[in-house]
């Protein structure tokens, strides 16, 4: 346990890495501080598509992953200018988010019903998440911005892999 809290505490970590230790830690009853518990580390957003998912993630510390339904994968560690700003609004968006919701507690989230779009705010306390239509998150005042947000960072992401 002694390993996986340094893990989750050292400063300048790959978010991911610090999600998983968090992820071990909580699952051995350990709780993040107040001052941590909530802080956005990365943002999810899976829409269901026919055939299956597209999944894009944008992490604090600028990584984006992108899953297309198809089976397309975008890794990008070293982000443009444009990109990492995008990421960074789309995790302040997650933050603004997470401050407004309470975490999931259960081991795994459920799957993703067939027409919905799904948003995951991924915090030391676990996943923060929503789900509804797009065009349902598209009018939310709380979930809008973090769909206009990953919208933006997808463009970009797309643009430099095709």
């Amino acid at each position: 346990m002694a390993t996986w809290r340094g893990i989750a505490d050292a400063p300048d970590l790959e978010s991911r890495h610090t999600l998983q230790a968090w992820t071990f830690l909580r699952a051995t009853g350990v709780v993040p501080d107040v001052a941590t518990a909530k802080v956005a580390l990365g943002v999810v957003v899976v829409v269901a598509v026919t055939g299956g998912h597209d999944t894009l993630a944008g992490y604090r510390d600028g990584s984006v992953r992108y899953l297309n339904h198809a089976g397309g994968v975008a890794v990008i560690d070293s982000p443009t200018p444009a990109m990492a700003a995008a990421n960074a609004e789309l995790t302040t968006a997650g933050q603004a988010l997470a401050n407004l919701i309470g975490p999931w507690h259960e081991p795994t989230l459920p799957l993703v019903p067939a027409g919905a779009t799904r948003l995951i705010v991924l915090t030391p306390s676990g996943p923060h998440f929503g789900q509804a239509t797009y065009e349902q998150l598209d009018a939310d005042p709380m979930a809008q911005p973090v769909l206009n947000s990953a919208v933006r960072l997808l463009q970009l992401v797309v643009d430099q892999t095709t």
